[in-house]
């Protein structure tokens, strides 16, 4: 045994540590079999930006784009139709010239022209204009279109290969964004049938049922295809699971009221009328405790099992910030099979995003996890155009942003947001009021680790205007940077549209985003 401060002794046999009382009793502190209790600081060293395997983190990527040393700022299109982009070395002692500089032209995910720079000699600390050509391509309307330049070594530097990259920047250019309102052209001929618990809306490939009481879809039926997972349509949401450093800034305790919000909403309005087109409206208004204010939530429903939602939250006296703006839902698993058009292909947030660009991208939904040590807030996507979700037919629901020149912010899951979180309910360590407190939801686990997250049969779905930075001055205290937080006092607005399609491929997606994200652009 060795004696340590405080009374306890170190026991070499079972590595254990006993107390002794007053009495001279021992009784064990922790240690030994008991090893869950071994004390320790949680995930203060294992939350950088490579995982134990040595795996690359999502944020490797970001720093990896802050450290750049060539920076490329966009400078505008002259007359000459040439985008002008200022190049700027920031190296110590070595030339632009020991790389080789090209430049994409891309919409759609396509590359429509690739230009490779001659040689270009920019002294350390000095910087040069560089233009480019953006002649010789169809401009074609409701599409947007990228620049991506990108500097490579070309030769072999050190332990750098030739043509490895060293920087790269994605640089848009909305006056080649050519806005044009197409006609919907739709057909709508439905109708309404309300009861004191449901409200059904029914045409002749469409079922669509609402739950007054939680002013919910809780059945979404296209060409008898059920779209949502037990009825799990969508419902307002403003918590994310909570991540290390809003642990840091006391995001749990100072904007908890915003989770109260999202769990205990009520419907205090829900009615739904025919407009002149044939399609349904319909608006639901939730009472959100705790911050003192509404959410309001507009369902244009059309014949083509199409579904617009348009939301608004309004202010709120109530000081802590809001974590995310939006909606979750969950959707079968089978739709599996995710295209979109937003900032990937890994996961980025509204303050860690610059190394992810807008381009299309595909993969599967069990991709998006990221396995934190300490599992919390991950997978997010920001900037999303739109994204689609098919299964092995091809069938799915698409999901177009209102407002493409804002996009939205997604996350799709094979897990639900409260597997994420430490609890599910109010309880992180404090008082929950009696009436806040709910059955059945299991206590608090901070020391979650990755082998308590498992794959589940759902798609999580969050759609989403947006949720706050992950990120502050340190990670201890400080909380993300003012321009990355949803400040309560300000009302907050988004939309979308839920499509669905049959044998929906990357061309037809591209094809009805364009239709419907032009009804709304200014």
């Amino acid at each position: 045994h060795d004696n340590l401060q405080g009374g306890f002794i170190w026991d070499w046999v079972d590595q254990s540590i006993w107390k002794t009382n007053e009495k001279g009793e021992r009784f064990y502190a922790y240690g030994g079999d008991y090893g869950e209790n071994m004390p320790n600081d949680n995930t203060f060293l294992n939350n950088g930006i490579v995982f134990p395997d040595r795996t690359p983190q999502p944020g490797l990527f970001e720093v990896k784009k802050a450290h750049e040393s060539v920076k490329f700022k966009n400078v505008g299109i002259n007359r000459s139709n040439q985008l002008r982009i200022l190049v700027e070395n920031l190296y110590d002692f070595t030339n632009v010239d020991q790389f080789d500089i090209t430049a994409q032209i891309k919409a759609d995910g396509k590359v429509l022209k690739t230009v490779k720079m001659d040689e270009l000699s920019v002294l350390p600390h000095t910087g040069k204009l560089l233009r480019i050509s953006l002649s010789g391509i169809d401009y074609k309307e409701n599409t947007e279109y990228f620049v991506i330049v990108s500097a490579t070594t070309n030769n072999n530097w050190g332990i750098l290969p030739k043509g490895h990259e060293v920087a790269h920047e994605q640089i848009a250019l909305p006056k080649k964004w050519k806005v044009n309102k197409q006609d919907l052209n739709i057909k709508s001929d439905l109708h309404i049938q309300k009861d004191k618990n449901l409200m059904t809306v029914s045409g002749d490939d469409l079922k669509v049922v609402f739950d007054r009481s939680k002013g919910r879809i809780t059945s979404y039926k296209y060409k008898e295809k059920e779209l949502l997972k037990d009825g799990k349509g969508p419902k307002p949401n403003f918590w994310r699971a909570v991540t290390d450093n809003d642990f840091g800034n006391k995001m749990h305790q100072k904007s908890l009221e915003w989770k109260k919000a999202s769990l205990f909403s009520k419907v205090s309005n829900l009615d739904a009328v025919k407009q002149q087109d044939g399609s349904i409206a319909m608006k639901v208004i939730y009472d959100l405790p705790g911050v003192n204010t509404t959410f309001e939530t507009t369902y244009i429903i059309y014949g083509n099992g199409v579904i617009k939602v348009d939301n608004i939250l309004n202010k709120s006296n109530y000081k802590g910030d809001i974590p995310r703006v939006g909606m979750r839902m969950q959707i079968p698993k089978q739709y599996e099979k995710m295209t979109y058009f937003g900032r990937g292909p890994w996961e980025n947030y509204q303050d860690r995003k610059a190394a992810a660009f807008i381009d299309l991208y595909q993969s599967k939904v069990k991709d998006q996890y990221v396995p934190y040590v300490r599992p919390q807030e991950n997978g997010y996507k920001t900037d999303v155009r739109w994204v689609a979700l098919a299964n092995e037919n091809g069938n799915g629901l698409l999901f177009v942003a209102s407002n493409p020149k804002k996009g939205l912010g997604l996350n799709a899951l094979h897990m639900p947001n409260e597997d994420f979180d430490t609890t599910a309910g109010l309880d992180y360590g404090g008082k929950v009021e009696r009436a806040y407190r709910s059955d059945g939801i299991p206590e608090g686990n901070s020391s979650k680790h990755i082998n308590d997250i498992k794959e589940q049969d759902l798609v999580q779905l969050n759609i989403d205007l947006d949720q706050r930075g992950v990120g502050g001055d340190d990670s201890w205290w400080a909380m993300p940077q003012k321009e990355y937080l949803f400040n309560s006092n300000e009302k907050h607005s988004y939309g979308f549209y839920m499509i669905p399609f049959e044998k929906g491929d990357v061309n037809s997606f591209l094809k009805e985003s364009k239709i419907y994200s032009s009804q709304n652009i200014k």
